[in-house]
């Protein structure tokens, strides 16, 4: 929502266009999380005049690699405990796969609209299928988004909370708990 915490839960289109709109006060990563917005209830038109106005602004063909590798950098100085993985913000972890995917919808997205997909596995698929991932790469970023989104769904059984997604240490209970959910080890 545009402002985040400090704005209205709900805005109206007029200020939704002129938060994300070029020129808008909107940061780059802000108009990156666009990605996902979809409508899911309410008035089917105006669903699809936001789908409209989301795509104008965030598939234009250009992406700001330094902002997004200046995001990544803040999160992980504030969200990843030095000396711990977590499994969402940890370099090679969630957040590094859904941007190389988001990265490059926002590239390509813009001329070719088969790629404006909101479900990142989706957007990979689509992404080989246009010819902009490598077969390869793809069956191999396919497969890391598969375990680390197996890996934080088994984290979040362990925990009994979807908060914290920081792999127990190896000697711990938890450790030993998340190995038997996700079939690694002994019963």
């Amino acid at each position: 929502r545009p402002y985040g915490k400090a704005g209205s839960l709900a805005v109206s289109l007029a200020a939704f266009d002129a938060y994300f709109a070029p020129g808008g006060p909107a940061w780059d990563f802000e108009r990156q999380a666009l990605i996902r917005l979809r409508p899911i209830y309410g008035d089917p038109a105006l669903g699809a005049t936001l789908v409209a106005h989301r795509d104008a602004y965030v598939y234009t063909g250009q992406f700001d690699a330094a902002a997004m590798r200046a995001m990544r950098e803040r999160q992980l100085r504030h969200l990843v405990k030095a000396g711990t993985i977590n499994l969402k913000y940890s370099p090679g972890g969630l957040a590094d796969i859904e941007y190389l995917v988001q990265a490059l919808q926002m590239r390509h997205g813009h001329t070719n609209p088969s790629l404006r997909l909101t479900n990142t596995r989706e957007a990979m698929a689509a992404l080989s299928q246009a010819g902009v991932l490598d077969p390869d790469d793809y069956a191999r970023l396919r497969l890391a988004h598969i375990f680390v989104r197996r890996m934080i769904n088994a984290l979040r059984m362990v925990r009994g909370n979807a908060k914290d997604v920081t792999m127990p240490s190896v000697d711990s209970e938890d450790f030993a708990f998340l190995a038997r959910r996700l079939d690694y080890g002994a019963a």
